[in-house]
């Protein structure tokens, strides 16, 4: 397993709602100063809810920064980040204010009051302590991404970057902050005790793990600058299987579902809807739900050829029968979901097989007609699919995809296996063809945003598309070194050009995350990176 620092700060996230579809979309964040965060209160003080729990079939391993579900649901309780996106896409500040008059060199400012559980104040060193030690610990090397990091005083740290980057504080919604008093000489973080690891600034307090139960305790913490949270304590349990993790919503064991990035299957939504006391919640999303993604840098997938024809042999209207929630939109060729900052209409994709077979022809393949594998470069035409084995719908997707492809000649073959052999094939040794999966929107964001940082190939990349067109390259730095909104939303709009002529990749469907949770819950608030478990949900969360 990677260690979660060093993912959590390599991938960006930019969430946006299905509600805008132009590429005039309001720039996330605005040069003007922004101001402390404010909770809503509501008109009485709520009834106190003494404990909730959330059940997972993610495993539960023991507490510390490094182990990324512990990393991920802790963000959610007992670890800030500077900043967060709300529900609109907008940038909010969370553990510190914001301000720029460039987007080159942002200031952010802690909140005042804001302290470690351990009493200590947060301060400007802390963050700028996070971004360098950060760095050492996932490279060995010092931090490349800012210029400079200026302490200007105890509370307000100066960011400086390389170039403008209208985006930059989306990579700041996954920033973990660490308290520099308790980390400072530790030169590997994981090797820090328990007591270290499980340290935050916020509104709850780590209180206990249970190996045998499977379950992390937090506690509300008493001297949160926002007061007490409205749930005293919250319980993450693990379940082996999505099956008996369903049959205990179903039996009132657990009070909500939640996975990151993801929610309850449509199969599951249907049944959960004549279910007693279950209430479901679609959270938008610009996540790519489901995708085929090409090695654009190995055969087949380096013949532009190939790649449109298996697009165009993908039956998508079975993806959106099969998979799609009621709430699930067809995908369109710029690879790029409705709702991002910077989405432009492109075609819709459909099934078109005697297309296929023209593509194919243009690629030299014989024997397209389905009824045998068809031949290319004096070989049988076969791609290895690799598919990872801990989430069952992939394998469902890959079985489709065979039918599919079948159909014009083209044989897949699947390479199941385990999340850390997928992850060193697909980012590291990138010895795959093609791989189907999902890219959430927090991926779909890192770097440049527009998926670029899925899809490069060039540098320093571990991007899965392996694209090493200097065209494409030229896009991406574009998107990077844009100085304005209309610079960006230029770019934005080329790249998803670009996807739409060469087909690097094919997104399947985008569907929404559909949240499942107790009916006696309501007031939950959605956020861009966690949806509807978030830090200010434990400030309007409610039971009925």
């Amino acid at each position: 397993m990677k260690k979660a620092l060093s993912l959590m700060l390599a991938l960006f996230l930019l969430l946006a709602v299905f509600a805008g579809c132009a590429n005039t979309n309001t720039p996330a964040v605005s040069p003007t100063p922004s101001e402390a965060p404010v909770i809503s209160a509501t008109p009485e003080q709520p009834a106190r809810i003494s404990q909730i729990i959330i059940g997972t079939a993610a495993d539960l391993e023991t507490p510390s920064r490094a182990v990324y579900n512990f990393d991920v649901y802790s963000g959610t309780l007992l670890q800030l980040a500077p900043v967060y996106i709300d529900a609109n896409a907008e940038i909010r500040p969370l553990a510190t204010t914001f301000e720029t008059s460039d987007y080159k060199t942002w200031r952010l400012t802690v909140i005042d009051g804001l302290t470690w559980h351990d009493g200590t104040p947060v301060t400007a060193d802390d963050i700028k302590f996070t971004i360098e030690y950060n760095a050492l610990q996932s490279t060995g090397e010092a931090q490349t991404t800012y210029e400079a990091i200026n302490v200007i005083n105890s509370s307000t740290v100066e960011l400086v970057l390389p170039a403008a980057n209208v985006r930059h504080l989306s990579s700041l919604t996954t920033l973990r902050l660490m308290p520099r008093h308790i980390f400072e000489g530790i030169e590997d973080y994981t090797t820090a005790a328990l007591e270290q690891q499980v340290i935050g600034c916020g509104p709850y307090k780590f209180d206990s793990y249970n190996a045998d139960a499977r379950t992390y305790t937090f506690k509300a913490y008493d001297n949160f600058i926002w007061g007490q949270p409205n749930v005293d304590t919250v319980i993450f349990r693990s379940f082996d299987s999505v099956d008996t993790l369903n049959l205990a919503l179903k039996a009132h064991e657990i009070d909500m579902i939640y996975a990151y990035a993801g929610g309850v299957g449509a199969a599951a939504a249907e049944d959960f809807k004549t279910a007693d006391g279950i209430t479901l919640l679609p959270v938008k999303d610009s996540s790519n739900t489901a995708v085929f993604v090409f090695n654009n840098n190995t055969a087949p997938g380096n013949d532009i050829n190939i790649r449109k024809a298996v697009a165009y042999a993908i039956d998508y209207d079975k993806f959106h029968e099969l998979f799609g929630s009621e709430y699930s939109v067809h995908s369109t060729a710029g690879f790029v979901p409705k709702g991002t900052y910077g989405y432009i209409d492109t075609p819709e994709l459909t099934r078109d097989l005697a297309k296929a077979r023209e593509y194919l022809a243009a690629a030299g393949a014989t024997g397209t007609d389905g009824v045998t594998t068809a031949q290319y470069n004096g070989a049988p035409l076969s791609i290895e699919l690799m598919v990872r084995s801990d989430i069952p719908v992939y394998e469902r997707y890959a079985e489709l995809l065979k039918a599919n492809l079948a159909e014009v000649g083209i044989e897949l073959v699947f390479n199941i296996t385990d999340v850390p052999n997928f992850r060193e094939i697909t980012e590291k040794t990138h010895t795959n063809q093609a791989m189907v999966t999902k890219f959430t929107a927090f991926g779909m964001s890192m770097g440049a945003g527009m998926g670029a940082g899925y899809m490069s190939g060039l540098g320093s990349s571990n991007g899965q598309g392996q694209i090493m067109d200097e065209a494409f390259d030229g896009i991406v730095q574009k998107l990077k070194s844009a100085a304005s909104p209309e610079d960006y939303l230029a770019a934005a709009a080329e790249c998803q050009r670009y996807y739409a002529d060469n087909m690097p990749a094919v997104a399947l469907f985008w569907d929404s995350y559909i949240q499942a949770h107790s009916s006696e819950l309501d007031g939950f608030t959605v956020d861009g990176t966690f949806g509807i478990l978030n830090v200010n949900t434990w400030y309007s969360i409610i039971k009925k």
